[in-house]
């Protein structure tokens, strides 16, 4: 039997015998899980070029009961993507998307339709993701690890961020102008954020988070080098005292989830490398600080404070650390240091095989923008790009799921592009056609 997608650009096959002598050649033994899957109708897609991870190469894809099968000479369905090309759907390793009833559509869309299936929220308000924690996940939906609240210091990010929004506060100016309201501010305590001062305090607030059942626990660590000065209040500095990060390192561990850390300086990414951390959210010196000197995050980075050692690198391969790229921050004009710093520390990274991940950071924003201008600076050539963005950071969201994959027992997800992306990146600005658990995907004008 034959279908046709009610999407643009997707042809029926009309040349059955032609094709199945393709499919018959690339049949293969089947594992009891295909033998399972088989057991339901077989969809196989062909005419179209799939991603590797570094090269397209023409195949069919056949999947049944959402998991891609070996293809068999009797498929039920045959759908012609006529030259499209396929990677898996991409991942955002860090959003604060995914936060609450009021937003939740809106962020579904913004995933649909620029193809980003998985992601990984780092801090949002308890409460909130509590309302919507059903939606995450499906074939209609984005799939969502999330941290919840994050655990900080006292006068910390990300309350200054927070507590204004509960104060109804939300532009730049105003929370400069209502510093004071914002800083006595308590309304999202212990629900977007979680302070902690002592060893008791990590083990009350700990175990209060962790009754939510967060996927992951997010750690903020701001300059902790000079955390015993004071130094930067809700500002390029705070966070907890580095003191405690051991203690929430090994009660996460106890509690069998995975530890974020964000760093802002070469400090705190070796705090996170000492107690063996999942996942740092961000490079050292990642945003540049000293564009704004009215800023509250105004600071003067120096380059001792910024750059990685390959030693560094090396053993954050050695205990599987994903390191976080912010692609929002390539979409800027920054000052040539900060550019230089980031290619410096994503190529110490590179040469040293340890695992490096993408993220928005941006909350209304894609991954979009920022893969296609990570490969116009040179960050990346657009064969690593897509592989960062639709292999690596898929499997890292979800380490124990077979997604990022194209092969045989993998999730039956993918994202189709008419041009070539590896020849012109801007490709993926247009998703042609996207299958989500062997549903297709309905998108957006």
């Amino acid at each position: 039997m034959t279908i046709e997608p009610n999407i643009p650009n997707i042809v029926l096959a009309g040349r059955c015998a032609v094709l199945l002598s393709a499919l018959i050649l690339s049949a293969c033994a089947q594992s009891a899980e295909d033998q399972a899957a088989s057991q339901s109708p077989v969809t196989a897609y062909t005419g179209a070029y799939v991603f590797d991870g570094t090269k397209f190469e023409a195949r069919p894809i056949c999947i049944s009961n959402k998991m891609i099968i070996a293809c068999s000479n009797r498929p039920d369905t045959m759908v012609n993507l006529d030259g499209l090309y396929i990677t898996p759907p991409f991942g955002d390793g860090h959003t604060h998307h995914f936060d609450g009833i009021y937003t939740v559509d809106w962020h579904m869309s913004l995933g649909r339709n620029s193809g980003t299936f998985y992601a990984m929220t780092m801090t949002a308000p308890t409460s909130g993701v509590v309302s919507i924690r059903e939606r995450l996940n499906g074939s209609d939906a984005v799939d969502v690890a999330t941290s919840m609240g994050g655990i900080t210091g006292p006068d910390s990010h990300p309350a200054e961020i927070y507590e204004a929004l509960a104060l109804g506060i939300r532009s730049y100016e105003e929370r400069v102008e209502r510093y004071d309201d914002i800083k006595r501010s308590k309304l999202s305590a212990d629900n977007a954020y979680y302070v902690v001062e002592t060893p008791e305090d990590v083990r009350r607030k700990l175990s209060d988070l962790l009754d939510a059942n967060p996927d992951h626990i997010k750690v903020f660590l701001r300059d902790s080098q000079r955390y015993d000065e004071g130094y930067g209040k809700w500002g390029p500095g705070g966070g907890i005292n580095p003191d405690l990060l051991p203690l929430i390192s090994t009660l996460t561990k106890q509690a069998g989830k995975r530890l974020a850390v964000s760093a802002s300086s070469l400090a705190d990414y070796r705090a996170g490398l000492d107690v063996e951390a999942d996942i740092i959210t961000h490079l050292p010196c990642y945003q540049d600080t000293e564009e704004d000197p009215a800023s509250v995050y105004f600071s003067i980075a120096k380059a001792e404070e910024c750059l990685l050692s390959n030693k560094d690198a090396e053993k954050a391969a050695q205990i599987g650390l994903a390191t976080t790229l912010i692609t929002t921050e390539w979409e800027k004009d920054r000052a040539d240091k900060w550019v230089e710093w980031e290619r410096a520390n994503i190529d110490t990274l590179k040469s040293a095989n340890a695992t490096l991940v993408v993220a928005t950071n941006g909350y209304g924003a894609t991954l979009t923008p920022g893969l296609i201008a990570g490969v116009e600076k040179g960050f990346f050539t657009a064969p690593e790009m897509l592989e960062l963005a639709s292999m690596t950071t898929p499997k890292t969201i979800f380490p124990d799921r077979k997604v990022g994959c194209l092969d045989l027992g993998c999730e039956a997800s993918f994202i189709a592009f008419s041009d070539n992306p590896l020849e012109n990146i801007k490709a993926i600005e247009e998703i042609s056609f996207a299958l989500k658990d062997g549903t297709p995907v309905e998108l957006d004008p």
